[in-house]
């Protein structure tokens, strides 16, 4: 009797090192919410202080849910423990536990420079460009890669001290008497921990919106639970369309051909020759914020503006997407960017998509594609290959005395090489070419120019930059014998912020510069400015229709050329929607319900707006899983 009474406080320690363990992930969740607050300081400070003080509160709800999730594996090593009374369970359980702090430590810092470029946290997306650790070192600047490994290492300390001081304990005095305490302990935790795993007895299990409660989005993602909303996001990333069934498919493709059908085809031809080269110039992350014609900042593109001058400029066309795989799909493809996912990620989906090339190449176009860097990002080299491309050139294929920048040849040795392969293309060509300059870390061979921008100051000088190997590249190309039968076209894979700070979600954020310019433009076109929405994926409708070849095969594309062809723009957000038409704008949002960036304040216009932008989300989702 005495040495069963001995026994109890021993198996009742095992119970308590297990709550312990519990809690200190609570804890370790809170110090990792208050690295992303101290990244965010400066946006933090001009919040309301009774939203800011309320935010370890909000975000218990999912820690309670992750922990538990954290805990079901230890819980095995616990039971294990008491029924074998052996160490080697609680051994392994400090280095599960050890592994689980370091990736929840890697995910906390490495979303904190994911949240300044896409005012998102980590998710499903971003992860999967993990595939190409190289291109993430490169992108880095080496100040970012120590100062995150220290910022790793550091976390990952806290936590395994603030784990081993209050559940990871070496040894523990180990007896399975009394029974029915350790049968409990085995019988009763499982059903504790599935309930935590659901967020408790409701009926809705937990999710990443019970985290939400400001307007202010970045409380809401510093409320919300890192992990949680990685995992949740990789594990909807795999069936991206089940949260949109927002009608009835026959109504949302009878209202989705009703918006995207021109009301008659008589388009304007703006080429004065039938087959003229296309050049295809894709400019890194030119944001129509950089472009002057485009009410953007002054003197940041001189040479653009000037050829602007004398084309054909849209001056609010709207990215895709927020990257340069989901552009790719946009411009070549005419296939707007999804929720979660990326279709060029997809072999088995993206092989489904047509390709402008392709439509050239059967009316006796060469093709080619061109680019400084490893085309292996966002898996856009495998995308051209299937395509068919008779030439696809990247920074490797680069003489090895040409120097390099951290991501690959700069833009000067990159137009350079162009006017090269040109020269000795068979013509008809269609010469595609994607910049890289423009991308961060920006070490372009240049001083910096300006110092005026802030933050954004190695941005705007690498645009400065790479205008000026744009402008040299015309002006080279003036004097070649392939010039005056040559149409380019100059678009931008995807926008970025800018020093004119719009929300991420916002239209003008998205808006990017589309400009057809060339001697095949009939001179009485040229200097025409269009402010009508246009979407990166009119692209496709719009330079196929001027050479008279098909277009059926392009749903989401438009003919911009067309006076009566539906002028509208999409683009998804991780969880809804944007549409821009002629009369009026609107963001929704699926996990409140909430709109945003509503134009105009008619309440009627903005209902169906709105309806409509539903009903292309679902097509658009519905499509990329018929695929």
């Amino acid at each position: 009797m005495n040495a069963e009474k001995n026994d109890w406080p021993l198996v009742r320690n095992i119970h308590i090192n297990f709550l312990f363990q519990f809690f200190s992930w609570l804890v370790f969740f809170q110090i990792a919410r208050l690295a992303f607050v101290i990244w965010n300081a400066k946006a933090m400070a001009e919040l309301p202080l009774g939203e800011l003080a309320v935010l370890p509160l909000k975000g218990v709800y999912l820690d309670m849910a992750m922990a538990s999730y954290f805990m079901a594996v230890p819980y095995l090593f616990f039971a294990a423990a008491i029924w074998t009374e052996m160490q080697w369970p609680l051994r392994l359980n400090r280095v599960f536990t050890l592994v689980l702090i370091v990736l929840t430590s890697i995910i906390t810092i490495a979303e904190l420079p994911i949240y300044d470029e896409w005012k998102t946290k980590l998710n499903y997306k971003a992860v999967a460009f993990l595939g190409t650790p190289s291109e993430v070192v490169r992108t880095a600047t080496s100040g970012q890669l120590i100062g995150g490994a220290v910022a790793i290492a550091l976390l990952s300390m806290v936590g395994f001290w603030l784990l081993k001081k209050m559940g990871l304990q070496k040894a523990i005095s180990l007896h399975r008497k009394p029974y029915w305490q350790a049968l409990l302990f085995t019988l009763l935790t499982p059903c504790l921990i599935a309930v935590g795993l659901r967020g408790g007895l409701r009926q809705i299990p937990a999710q990443v919106s019970d985290a939400y409660y400001s307007k202010h989005d970045v409380l809401n993602l510093a409320a919300t639970n890192s992990v949680f909303h990685l995992m949740s996001s990789c594990i909807h990333g795999k069936d991206a369309g089940q949260p949109y069934h927002l009608m009835p498919d026959a109504d949302a493709k009878a209202l989705f051909d009703k918006m995207t059908r021109p009301e008659q085809d008589s388009a304007t031809h703006i080429f004065s020759i039938k087959k003229p080269n296309i050049v295809l110039v894709i400019l890194e992350s030119w944001t129509a914020d950089v472009v002057e014609a485009c009410g953007g900042l002054p003197d940041l593109a001189p040479n653009f503006n000037q050829l602007a001058a004398d084309g054909v400029l849209f001056t609010h066309c709207y990215a895709s997407g927020v990257r340069s795989d989901e552009g790719m799909a946009a411009i070549l493809s005419a296939f707007p960017a999804q929720p979660k996912t990326t279709i060029i990620r997809m072999p088995n989906k993206y092989q489904r998509l047509s390709c402008i090339k392709n439509e050239l190449a059967e009316a006796g176009y060469a093709s080619s594609f061109l680019f400084g860097g490893q085309l292996s990002y966002g898996n856009i080299r495998s995308y051209l290959y299937f395509n068919g491309f008779d030439r696809i050139v990247e920074g490797e294929d680069f003489d090895a005395s040409i120097p390099r920048c951290k991501l690959g040849v700069a833009d000067e040795h990159l137009f350079e090489r162009q006017l090269e392969e040109l020269a000795k293309e068979r013509q008809p060509f269609f010469a595609a070419m994607f910049t890289l300059s423009s991308h961060s870390p920006y070490d372009m061979p240049m001083q910096p120019v300006v110092d005026w921008g802030g933050s954004f100051n190695g941005f705007l000088n690498s645009v400065v930059y790479a205008d000026s190997c744009l402008g040299d590249f015309m002006e080279k190309a003036r004097n070649t014998d392939w010039y005056s039968n040559t149409v380019f076209v100059f678009t931008a894979d995807h926008s970025r912020p800018s020093p004119k700070n719009w929300h991420p979600w916002q239209p003008e954020s998205r808006r990017i510069p589309l400009l057809f310019y060339g001697e095949p433009i009939k001179e009485e076109l040229r200097g025409t400015t269009d402010t009508l929405p246009a979407s990166q994926t009119d692209l496709a409708a719009s330079l196929l229709a001027q050479l008279g070849l098909p277009t059926a095969a392009y749903k989401y594309s438009n003919n911009l050329f067309n006076p009566h062809s539906p002028r509208l723009a999409f683009y998804s957000l991780d969880e809804g929607c944007c549409i821009i038409k002629k009369d009026g704008q609107v963001c929704w949002h699926k996990e409140n319900g909430h709109t945003d960036f509503v134009k105009p304040g008619d309440t009627y216009v903005t209902r169906h707006i709105k309806k409509e932008g539903k009903a292309y989300l679902q097509e658009l989702v519905r499509d990329y899983f018929s695929f």
